[in-house]
């Protein structure tokens, strides 16, 4: 995928197995279901082509194709480990003749211009370094008068929870974990000079606080010797410090989470 600085690799299968007990089975970033109905709101995906770039655990695409009626789901992602984990779950919903995933190296999506109607991007984008070459690439597949939506972390260098955002892109990055924050003003920017209209940052911090405090609560509690067994006592430590620098990011203001939609012109 262009401008993806971020080596494969990163989730090995004991921080998968971590990850799903807290967000659920198939995801790989909060909200489950209910982050892509909130992603997909008010856009009618019945009979369309979608494409969801960092597909995961494969969460998104089924969701897609069950729940939003998308004729035809191409889920693309970096890591083969998560992507024989994500076609182990779209056989188990019987749903092969509507989902394909594939893998794919860094680089230009091996995919024909005005190939979707929409592109999905979920919690991916601060993967990736070097955006404005990326946003062109999504912008090229997507057929005219169709969208890109989604939902990323994004920074507010004003927000007065600035030293707890430090301390969790430090953490982050002390566990090998490449994140590439861009603020409200430059996402809105790099969307529209890759050719998108209309573009809407929705702010969904709310909720996500939320959510992350009910996600902490539950790592600490009923999910604490599990994740321990799975993760092992530092590994647990190391998620539950990393969750409570988020929180506290978010509720500073400095961490905001926002969906995202763009329309690309007729």
């Amino acid at each position: 995928m262009p401008g993806n600085n971020n080596p494969q690799g990163q989730y090995s299968d004991a921080v998968i197995a971590g990850i799903e007990l807290v967000y659920g089975e198939g995801f790989l970033s909060p909200g489950g279901e209910e982050s892509v109905h909130r992603i997909t709101e008010g856009l009618d995906l019945e009979g369309r082509d979608v494409l969801e770039i960092g597909c995961g655990l494969g969460g998104g695409v089924v969701a897609l194709a069950r729940n939003h009626g998308a004729r035809r789901v191409h889920g693309i992602d970096l890591e083969a480990s998560v992507l024989s984990r994500a076609r182990e779950r779209v056989r188990a919903t019987g749903l092969e003749d509507r989902i394909e995933l594939e893998q794919v190296e860094p680089g230009p999506f091996p995919i024909p211009d005005a190939s979707y109607d929409v592109v999905v991007c979920k919690e991916m984008l601060c993967h990736i370094e070097d955006k404005p070459p990326f946003y062109a690439e999504i912008c090229r597949v997507i057929r005219p008068g169709g969208y890109l939506i989604g939902s990323d972390w994004l920074y507010d260098c004003d927000g007065p929870g600035r030293a707890a955002y430090t301390k969790w892109c430090d953490h982050l990055c002390a566990a090998g974990l490449n994140f590439f924050f861009a603020s409200e003003e430059q996402t809105t920017r790099e969307i529209e000079n890759a050719g998108f209209e209309n573009v809407e940052l929705k702010n969904n911090s709310d909720w996500i606080t939320n959510l992350s405090a009910q996600y902490l609560e539950k790592s600490r509690g009923p999910l604490r010797s599990e994740l321990t067994q799975s993760l092992g006592d530092e590994g647990y430590e190391d998620i539950v410090i990393r969750a409570i620098n988020r929180l506290e990011a978010l509720q500073g203001g400095a961490l905001v989470h926002c969906n995202l939609r763009a329309r690309k012109p007729r």
